[in-house]
Protein backbone atom coordinates (compact mmCIF):
# COMPACT_ATOMS: atom_id res chain seq x y z
CA UNK A 1 0.00 0.00 0.00
CA UNK A 2 1.68 3.48 -0.78
CA UNK A 3 2.14 5.35 2.23
CA UNK A 4 -0.19 8.16 3.11
CA UNK A 5 -0.38 10.99 4.84
CA UNK A 6 -0.79 10.88 9.11
CA UNK A 7 -3.65 13.98 8.53
CA UNK A 8 -6.79 14.34 11.21
CA UNK A 9 -9.36 11.98 10.15
CA UNK A 10 -12.25 10.77 12.54
CA UNK A 11 -12.34 6.99 12.74
CA UNK A 12 -14.81 4.20 11.16
CA UNK A 13 -17.31 3.40 13.19
CA UNK A 14 -17.51 -0.47 14.13
CA UNK A 15 -21.46 -0.33 14.32
CA UNK A 16 -23.99 -2.27 16.41
CA UNK A 17 -22.23 -5.96 15.35
CA UNK A 18 -18.53 -4.62 16.29
CA UNK A 19 -16.36 -7.53 18.66
CA UNK A 20 -14.29 -6.31 21.22
CA UNK A 21 -11.20 -8.04 21.02
CA UNK A 22 -9.50 -5.94 23.95
CA UNK A 23 -8.08 -3.02 25.84
CA UNK A 24 -4.61 -2.14 27.15
CA UNK A 25 -3.01 0.50 29.32
CA UNK A 26 0.81 0.24 28.74
CA UNK A 27 3.35 2.23 30.64
CA UNK A 28 6.77 0.72 29.41
CA UNK A 29 8.17 -1.38 26.40
CA UNK A 30 8.25 -4.03 28.80
CA UNK A 31 4.25 -4.23 29.11
CA UNK A 32 4.11 -4.03 25.48
CA UNK A 33 5.64 -7.14 24.80
CA UNK A 34 3.35 -8.89 27.54
CA UNK A 35 0.52 -7.15 25.57
CA UNK A 36 1.41 -7.87 22.38
CA UNK A 37 1.59 -11.50 23.82
CA UNK A 38 -2.28 -10.92 25.01
CA UNK A 39 -3.36 -9.50 21.92
CA UNK A 40 -2.20 -12.28 19.89
CA UNK A 41 -3.72 -14.84 22.48
CA UNK A 42 -7.08 -13.55 22.60
CA UNK A 43 -7.24 -13.30 18.34
CA UNK A 44 -5.82 -16.92 18.57
CA UNK A 45 -8.85 -18.27 21.43
CA UNK A 46 -11.05 -15.82 20.27
CA UNK A 47 -14.57 -17.70 18.37
CA UNK A 48 -16.50 -15.87 15.62
CA UNK A 49 -15.42 -12.29 13.82
CA UNK A 50 -12.79 -11.56 16.86
CA UNK A 51 -10.90 -14.64 15.96
CA UNK A 52 -7.72 -15.23 14.22
CA UNK A 53 -9.12 -18.23 10.99
CA UNK A 54 -7.64 -19.81 8.75
CA UNK A 55 -5.89 -18.12 5.94
CA UNK A 56 -5.46 -14.84 7.60
CA UNK A 57 -1.88 -14.82 9.71
CA UNK A 58 -0.71 -12.28 7.38
CA UNK A 59 -3.90 -9.44 8.59
CA UNK A 60 -3.16 -11.13 12.15
CA UNK A 61 0.95 -10.21 11.54
CA UNK A 62 -0.10 -6.50 10.90
CA UNK A 63 -2.26 -5.71 13.50
CA UNK A 64 0.27 -7.23 15.78
CA UNK A 65 3.11 -4.99 14.45
CA UNK A 66 0.63 -1.89 14.20
CA UNK A 67 -0.35 -2.16 17.87
CA UNK A 68 3.56 -2.56 18.92
CA UNK A 69 4.43 0.69 17.11
CA UNK A 70 1.37 2.92 17.55
CA UNK A 71 1.84 1.62 21.08
CA UNK A 72 5.44 2.36 21.09
CA UNK A 73 5.07 6.07 19.77
CA UNK A 74 2.54 7.06 22.02
CA UNK A 75 4.84 6.05 25.13
CA UNK A 76 7.63 7.63 23.24
CA UNK A 77 6.32 10.84 22.17
CA UNK A 78 2.76 11.20 24.09
CA UNK A 79 1.54 11.51 27.49
CA UNK A 80 0.51 9.02 30.08
CA UNK A 81 -2.11 7.51 30.62
CA UNK A 82 -1.69 5.35 27.38
CA UNK A 83 -4.76 3.66 25.94
CA UNK A 84 -4.86 0.99 23.22
CA UNK A 85 -7.85 -1.12 22.20
CA UNK A 86 -8.97 -3.70 19.10
CA UNK A 87 -12.63 -4.00 17.81
CA UNK A 88 -13.19 -6.23 15.23
CA UNK A 89 -15.79 -5.75 12.92
CA UNK A 90 -16.25 -6.24 9.32
CA UNK A 91 -13.64 -8.64 8.02
CA UNK A 92 -11.23 -6.23 9.84
CA UNK A 93 -10.25 -4.95 13.58
CA UNK A 94 -9.91 -1.12 14.15
CA UNK A 95 -6.99 -0.51 16.35
CA UNK A 96 -6.92 2.37 18.87
CA UNK A 97 -4.55 4.38 20.99
CA UNK A 98 -4.83 7.41 22.54
CA UNK A 99 -2.91 9.44 25.14
CA UNK A 100 -2.90 12.62 27.06
CA UNK A 101 -0.82 14.76 24.69
CA UNK A 102 -3.29 16.11 22.33
CA UNK A 103 -1.62 18.78 21.54
CA UNK A 104 1.11 16.45 19.63
CA UNK A 105 -0.31 14.93 16.40
CA UNK A 106 1.26 12.27 15.17
CA UNK A 107 4.12 13.14 13.07
CA UNK A 108 6.53 10.62 10.67
CA UNK A 109 10.42 11.06 10.81
CA UNK A 110 10.70 12.88 7.29
CA UNK A 111 13.53 15.29 7.21
CA UNK A 112 14.60 15.31 10.49
CA UNK A 113 16.40 12.84 12.78
CA UNK A 114 15.97 9.49 13.00
CA UNK A 115 17.05 9.28 16.36
CA UNK A 116 13.81 11.24 17.91
CA UNK A 117 11.81 8.34 16.17
CA UNK A 118 8.92 8.67 14.09
CA UNK A 119 9.61 6.01 11.86
CA UNK A 120 7.27 3.43 12.83
CA UNK A 121 4.33 5.98 11.25
CA UNK A 122 5.16 5.04 7.69
CA UNK A 123 5.68 1.88 8.47
CA UNK A 124 1.58 1.10 9.85
CA UNK A 125 0.60 3.78 7.64
CA UNK A 126 1.46 0.72 4.26
CA UNK A 127 0.23 -2.10 6.53
CA UNK A 128 -3.04 -0.63 6.98
CA UNK A 129 -6.67 -0.10 5.07
CA UNK A 130 -6.86 3.27 6.44
CA UNK A 131 -5.03 5.38 9.60
CA UNK A 132 -5.50 8.68 10.85
CA UNK A 133 -6.15 10.68 14.20
CA UNK A 134 -8.94 13.02 16.29
CA UNK A 135 -8.80 14.81 19.37
CA UNK A 136 -11.29 13.41 21.67
CA UNK A 137 -11.56 15.68 25.02
CA UNK A 138 -8.46 16.08 26.23
CA UNK A 139 -6.67 12.94 24.55
CA UNK A 140 -5.18 12.38 21.06
CA UNK A 141 -6.62 9.30 19.15
CA UNK A 142 -4.17 7.53 16.42
CA UNK A 143 -6.63 4.46 14.98
CA UNK A 144 -5.69 2.35 12.17
CA UNK A 145 -7.89 -0.55 10.26
CA UNK A 146 -5.84 -3.43 9.53
CA UNK A 147 -8.12 -5.46 6.92
CA UNK A 148 -7.65 -9.28 7.45
CA UNK A 149 -7.07 -9.79 4.01
CA UNK A 150 -5.81 -6.86 2.04
CA UNK A 151 -8.32 -5.49 -0.87
CA UNK A 152 -7.82 -7.20 -4.05
CA UNK A 153 -6.20 -10.29 -2.12
CA UNK A 154 -7.71 -13.92 -3.21
CA UNK A 155 -7.25 -16.01 -0.11
CA UNK A 156 -7.38 -19.26 -1.93
CA UNK A 157 -4.79 -17.83 -4.48
CA UNK A 158 -1.34 -17.72 -2.94
CA UNK A 159 -0.07 -16.08 -5.78
CA UNK A 160 1.85 -12.91 -5.97
CA UNK A 161 2.14 -11.60 -2.53
CA UNK A 162 2.82 -8.08 -3.60
CA UNK A 163 6.52 -8.79 -0.97
CA UNK A 164 8.75 -7.42 -3.71
CA UNK A 165 6.58 -4.00 -4.14
CA UNK A 166 6.44 -4.11 0.07
CA UNK A 167 9.63 -4.29 0.57
CA UNK A 168 10.92 -2.15 -1.75
CA UNK A 169 8.67 1.13 -0.75
CA UNK A 170 9.51 -0.13 3.11
CA UNK A 171 13.48 0.55 2.35
CA UNK A 172 13.05 3.61 -0.43
CA UNK A 173 10.64 5.22 3.13
CA UNK A 174 13.85 5.27 4.68
CA UNK A 175 15.98 7.41 1.86
CA UNK A 176 15.35 10.66 3.82
CA UNK A 177 16.16 9.86 7.31
CA UNK A 178 19.50 7.82 5.72
CA UNK A 179 19.92 10.70 3.53
CA UNK A 180 21.21 8.46 1.00
CA UNK A 181 19.12 5.90 -1.05
CA UNK A 182 20.10 2.13 0.17
CA UNK A 183 21.07 -0.35 -2.34
CA UNK A 184 18.35 -3.01 -2.79
CA UNK A 185 18.72 -6.77 -4.01
CA UNK A 186 15.80 -9.13 -4.26
CA UNK A 187 16.81 -12.80 -5.34
CA UNK A 188 14.30 -15.96 -5.61
CA UNK A 189 10.42 -15.97 -5.17
CA UNK A 190 10.17 -13.25 -2.87
CA UNK A 191 6.32 -12.97 -4.55
CA UNK A 192 5.41 -16.48 -3.51
CA UNK A 193 6.49 -15.95 0.55
CA UNK A 194 3.59 -16.46 3.15
CA UNK A 195 2.14 -12.60 4.33
CA UNK A 196 3.20 -13.24 7.87
CA UNK A 197 7.17 -13.94 6.54
CA UNK A 198 6.69 -10.68 4.28
CA UNK A 199 5.28 -8.88 7.47
CA UNK A 200 8.15 -9.46 9.66
CA UNK A 201 10.86 -9.26 6.92
CA UNK A 202 9.62 -5.34 6.86
CA UNK A 203 9.77 -4.57 10.23
CA UNK A 204 13.43 -6.54 10.43
CA UNK A 205 14.96 -4.53 7.57
CA UNK A 206 12.96 -1.24 8.79
CA UNK A 207 14.79 -1.80 12.60
CA UNK A 208 18.05 -2.59 10.86
CA UNK A 209 18.14 0.94 9.01
CA UNK A 210 16.36 2.55 11.80
CA UNK A 211 19.61 1.44 13.79
CA UNK A 212 22.07 2.28 10.44
CA UNK A 213 20.35 6.10 10.44
CA UNK A 214 20.46 6.46 14.24
CA UNK A 215 24.03 4.65 15.02
CA UNK A 216 25.69 4.07 12.15
CA UNK A 217 26.99 7.56 10.24
CA UNK A 218 27.26 5.60 7.44
CA UNK A 219 27.43 7.10 3.36
CA UNK A 220 25.85 4.22 2.28
CA UNK A 221 23.71 0.65 2.89
CA UNK A 222 23.05 -2.32 1.18
CA UNK A 223 19.95 -4.18 1.74
CA UNK A 224 19.81 -8.08 0.28
CA UNK A 225 16.91 -10.14 0.45
CA UNK A 226 17.14 -13.86 -0.76
CA UNK A 227 14.70 -16.77 -1.01
CA UNK A 228 15.81 -20.23 -1.39
CA UNK A 229 14.72 -23.57 -1.16
CA UNK A 230 15.45 -23.54 2.01
CA UNK A 231 15.69 -20.20 3.77
CA UNK A 232 14.66 -16.77 3.75
CA UNK A 233 17.70 -14.36 4.52
CA UNK A 234 18.03 -10.54 5.00
CA UNK A 235 21.15 -8.90 5.18
CA UNK A 236 21.83 -5.22 6.38
CA UNK A 237 25.66 -3.96 5.58
CA UNK A 238 26.42 -0.49 5.87
CA UNK A 239 30.34 1.44 5.60
CA UNK A 240 29.83 3.38 8.88
CA UNK A 241 30.68 3.05 12.75
CA UNK A 242 29.94 -0.58 14.30
CA UNK A 243 26.51 -1.22 16.30
CA UNK A 244 28.59 -0.49 19.69
CA UNK A 245 25.81 2.56 20.04
CA UNK A 246 23.22 0.80 19.18
CA UNK A 247 21.10 -0.34 22.55
CA UNK A 248 20.67 -4.51 23.18
CA UNK A 249 17.70 -4.19 24.64
CA UNK A 250 16.05 -2.21 21.88
CA UNK A 251 15.84 -2.83 18.08
CA UNK A 252 18.64 -5.70 17.96
CA UNK A 253 16.17 -7.82 20.54
CA UNK A 254 13.10 -7.36 19.25
CA UNK A 255 15.10 -8.73 15.78
CA UNK A 256 15.97 -11.36 17.60
CA UNK A 257 12.87 -12.09 18.98
CA UNK A 258 11.60 -12.33 15.97
CA UNK A 259 14.02 -14.54 14.62
CA UNK A 260 13.36 -17.09 16.97
CA UNK A 261 9.78 -16.66 16.74
CA UNK A 262 10.67 -17.92 13.58
CA UNK A 263 12.80 -20.39 14.03
CA UNK A 264 15.98 -18.73 13.05
CA UNK A 265 18.85 -16.66 13.41
CA UNK A 266 20.29 -13.44 14.08
CA UNK A 267 24.25 -12.44 13.64
CA UNK A 268 25.58 -8.42 13.82
CA UNK A 269 29.39 -8.61 12.59
CA UNK A 270 31.53 -5.86 11.78
CA UNK A 271 31.60 -5.64 8.03
CA UNK A 272 34.63 -6.66 5.90
CA UNK A 273 35.82 -3.19 5.59
CA UNK A 274 33.92 -0.69 8.04
CA UNK A 275 30.64 -0.71 9.28
CA UNK A 276 28.29 -3.77 10.25
CA UNK A 277 26.68 -6.42 8.53
CA UNK A 278 23.45 -7.90 10.01
CA UNK A 279 22.00 -11.16 8.95
CA UNK A 280 18.56 -12.34 9.83
CA UNK A 281 17.64 -15.79 8.51
CA UNK A 282 14.78 -18.15 8.86
CA UNK A 283 13.69 -21.63 7.52
CA UNK A 284 11.51 -21.37 4.33
CA UNK A 285 9.54 -24.12 5.70
CA UNK A 286 7.84 -22.44 8.41
CA UNK A 287 5.02 -20.21 7.22
CA UNK A 288 3.60 -18.58 10.44
CA UNK A 289 5.19 -18.47 13.75
CA UNK A 290 4.70 -21.22 16.37
CA UNK A 291 1.73 -21.16 19.06
CA UNK A 292 4.55 -19.17 21.69
CA UNK A 293 4.93 -16.52 19.58
CA UNK A 294 5.53 -12.76 20.88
Amino acid sequence: MTEALWAPRPRPSPGPAAVPVGAWTPTSPIDLTVQRRQLADALRNSPGPAGADDGVDDGVERLLLAFEELASNALRHGRAPVRAGVTAFDGCWLLEVSDAAADRPPTPAHGRDAAEGGLGLPLVARISAAHGWQIDGDRKNVWARVDRIPAGRDPSNPGDSGAAERLFGAIAGFSTALGFAPTTRLTGPVSRLPGDLVTSLVAVVGEALTNVARHAHANSAEVDIAVTADAISACVADDGIDMAAAPRNGGLADLRRRADWHGGTLTVRPGALSGTRLTWTVPHHMTSPGPGAQ
